[in-house]
């Protein structure tokens, strides 16, 4: 749990206990009633804000880094195999989990097809770069800057947005037996 979640469940906590408790501070200090409105829906505001902004995950401290990386057909392909290598086992061939190690974290990988399209670049990155809890580790001591954007530049492919990447030598293996 984050420490914006403590604080704001504890924000929360003190609006409630204000809430109760303002009959009797009232009739023990008369001229605090005022006061007590405010700082009762100040803690209570305040408290649902940091808790729902942090349960939300919608934000990372590098949301609005955009991929210094260009979405080319060589960057895709790059990110293709790297994720092949890298990421695969877990999230699914195609992107869309269930992949042989999905099963032996406690958090299940989701599907990146469905999944990726509510988050910026910079979240994926930063993501890519140091992990989530509940099992998918952070990568920056494996993987490069380009590699990590290449793999994002894949991703956003896989989602329907940018070039696809080039045939892999093993399908291009596939496709001269078959003629």
């Amino acid at each position: 749990m984050s420490i914006a979640v403590i604080v704001g469940l504890q924000l929360v906590l003190l609006g409630v206990i204000l809430l109760l408790a303002g009959p009797a501070i009232r009739r023990r200090w008369p001229a605090t009633g005022g006061y007590l409105v405010l700082a009762r829906s100040i803690a209570l505001v305040l408290g649902v804000t940091l808790v729902g902004s942090s349960l939300g995950g919608g934000q990372t401290p590098m949301s609005n880094t955009p991929n210094p990386v260009p979405a080319q057909v060589g960057s895709v392909t790059a990110g293709r195999d790297l994720y092949q290598a890298n990421c695969a086992a877990c999230h699914g061939v195609d992107g869309t989990g269930g992949g042989p190690l999905a099963g032996t974290t406690p958090v299940t990988p989701p599907s990146l097809k469905a999944h990726l399209g509510q988050h910026t670049d910079g979240d994926l990155f930063y993501w890519i770069s140091n992990g989530l809890p509940g099992g998918m580790p952070g990568w920056s001591a494996r993987l490069s800057e380009t590699d990590r954007w290449n793999i994002i530049n894949y991703l956003r492919s896989i989602n329907g947005q940018g070039p696809t990447a080039a045939p892999s030598a093993t399908s291009k293996q596939g496709q001269a037996l078959a003629h």
